[in-house]
């Protein structure tokens, strides 16, 4: 199935979560990100059984140090 990634089309299996998603991204266990579905945020302990559907639009934002 098709998602969209941060605006980039992403082929994923049909009925894979969020953890699956970021498994397949190299993401998994990074710290500091947060992932909203459809502009939801999912809190990191429901990633697991949130199961994404096909053209969902999945936004992962990374916090990053500057100065």
């Amino acid at each position: 199935m098709e998602v969209f990634v941060n605006s980039d089309s992403i082929q994923t299996e049909a009925s894979a979560t969020v953890t699956m998603l970021l498994q397949q991204l190299n993401l998994a266990g990074k710290k500091g990100m947060a992932v909203a579905v459809n502009n939801m945020v999912i809190p990191f302990h429901k990633q697991e059984q949130t199961v994404l559907n096909n053209q969902d639009k999945i936004t992962i934002i990374r916090a990053s140090q500057g100065g």
